[in-house]
């Protein structure tokens, strides 16, 4: 019995022993806190400037808690009625809902995804581009293969490879053109 109450004795001294704290220092505690990196190019700038006030920033701006970030290789963009900029680097885009203004003109993507009506779209150069919807409105630099399904949609490129086209009234600009599949009616698809 002696042993036992030993035995329980040493357990509840091990157990105090470690849940004590540490004494106090007469030192503070160090808080480190990250700060921003700078927007801006130029380490002389005013500090009256402004991001608005500087049209031809090229650094983008550090993104914000709402704006949209890539996420194991998708950058997903769901709602109504939003305007939204993306200038990072991701394999995928996916924008889905109505009434959308997404400018992706600086960012680096590989294929882009909407899904919807009234989007608007500002692109430089991907590799796909896949519209299914109603009334979307594309200005890119280059589409490697651009697929829609859908009506009244407009995507106004610079180069365009492939083009398939399943719908009505569908219309498709660009100087550079290469193989067209199309079903539907009153699609325009060449260079105006």
């Amino acid at each position: 019995m002696r042993r036992a109450a030993a035995a329980i004795g040493a357990t509840v001294l091990v157990g105090m022993l470690a849940s004590c704290a540490p004494v106090a220092s007469n030192e503070p505690d160090r808080i480190v806190r990250p700060t921003a990196p700078q927007t801006s190019a130029s380490p002389s700038a005013s500090p009256a400037a402004t991001p608005e006030a500087s049209s031809d920033a090229t650094v983008p701006a550090v993104p914000g808690p709402n704006d949209p970030a890539c996420i194991d290789g998708v950058v997903a963009i769901r709602g109504t009625d939003l305007d939204l900029a993306f200038a990072g680097e991701c394999d995928v885009v996916r924008i889905e809902g109505a009434s959308l203004d997404v400018d992706l003109e600086r960012a680096r993507v590989g294929n882009v995804l909407a899904s919807g009506d009234r989007i608007e779209i500002d692109l430089g150069s991907v590799d796909s581009l896949e519209i299914t919807g109603q009334s979307a409105d594309v200005d890119a630099a280059r589409v490697g293969a651009l697929t829609i399904a859908g009506d009244r949609n407009s995507v106004d490129a610079d180069e365009v490879g492939t083009v398939s086209v399943s719908g009505n009234d569908n219309h498709v600009d660009a100087d550079r053109l290469g193989t067209v599949t199309q079903s539907g009616d009153r699609n325009m698809i060449g260079n105006d």
